[in-house]
């Protein structure tokens, strides 16, 4: 059910919108101040505003900026009530982010055909929005293995990076890579060569603790790891967590020269917020997983 939130100081005002909504069969929520309905939208954003512009403490075009900045992207109808008809006015309203007017006194008809109007673009931005999120995930995220790929990675680590620069907070970046790849797709196959990406990938996210951390194919057989707020010794025991959870997942490799099971070797650093750049900071971490494989993999390098 579509809820439309009335504000309007008048009390014989509010009741007579209410009744003129009542046969829409929609949720009429009433507000006698912009302080108010502010209040209410911070606890749940409505389908459809009404909104008085003639009203004491914040005025309409004062409340509608604010609620504007309140909702950000998200868009919700604002239709203005008001006995004001000069173009300068009308020009006002609509540019703190009003859509329509309404003159007073207002007529049940025009009341209803209008607010039945602004409620189907409503619902026809809601399904936009989820088309664009949904859009969005399939951008972000790898079709076989589930997790985020190289450009959700990217996205994150700039978003954390700005982050944790702010708030001097640490960050480490973890490069992993499937031990003897290349000889597990020739002797099983490429297409078990997929099932085995997307069986490491689970088992690597099923050992991630925290919801924050982040997770994503690099590209090939290879993966990357974000911590946020993770200092050198829980970086460490998260790598050792990965070790551990290959090894008991024990997913065969009778190709593999280190282990009769699918191993992982990993390279670790913290970023030097003073001193490094993404580049040096995934370049620092790709020589430290070098280093594991060059100790023999299956392995962690800090």
């Amino acid at each position: 059910m579509p809820q439309i939130l009335v504000v309007d100081d008048s009390r014989t005002q509010r009741f007579v919108i209410n009744q003129y909504l009542t046969p829409l069969e929609c949720d009429v929520v009433l507000c006698e101040s912009g302080e108010d309905a502010l209040f209410r939208v911070s606890e749940q954003v409505p389908d459809l505003i009404i909104l008085d512009v003639e009203m004491p403490g914040l005025s309409g075009f004062d409340t509608c900026k604010a609620l504007r900045g309140l909702l950000q992207d998200h868009w919700v109808p604002i239709i203005y009530l008001t006995a004001r008809s000069e173009s300068k006015d009308i020009v006002e309203g609509l540019s703190v982010g009003g859509d329509t007017y309404i003159s007073k006194p207002v007529h049940e008809e025009v009341l209803t055909a209008i607010v039945k109007a602004m409620l189907r673009v409503s619902i026809i931005q809601a399904e936009l929005m989820q088309a664009n999120q949904k859009l969005d995930e399939v951008a972000h995220y790898d079709v076989l293995t589930q997790v985020m790929n190289r450009r959700g990675y990217e996205d994150m680590f700039i978003r954390l990076w700005k982050d944790h620069q702010r708030k001097k907070s640490p960050l480490t970046i973890m490069i992993l890579d499937i031990d003897h790849f290349k000889k597990y797709n020739d002797g099983y196959g490429h297409i078990q060569g997929d099932q085995c990406l997307r069986q490491v990938a689970q088992t690597l996210r099923g050992a991630l603790k925290r919801p924050i951390d982040i997770l994503a194919r690099y590209g090939g057989e290879e993966f990357v790891v974000l911590l946020p707020g993770t200092d050198e010794d829980g970086a460490k025991n998260v790598a050792q967590r990965f070790i551990d959870a290959m090894h008991q997942a024990n997913l065969p490799h009778e190709y593999s020269d280190t282990q009769p099971f699918v191993t992982v070797s990993i390279g670790l650093t913290q970023v030097r917020f003073d001193s490094d750049n993404r580049e040096q900071v995934l370049e620092r971490a790709d020589k430290k997983l070098y280093q594991a494989k060059e100790s023999g993999r299956n392995c962690v390098k800090f």
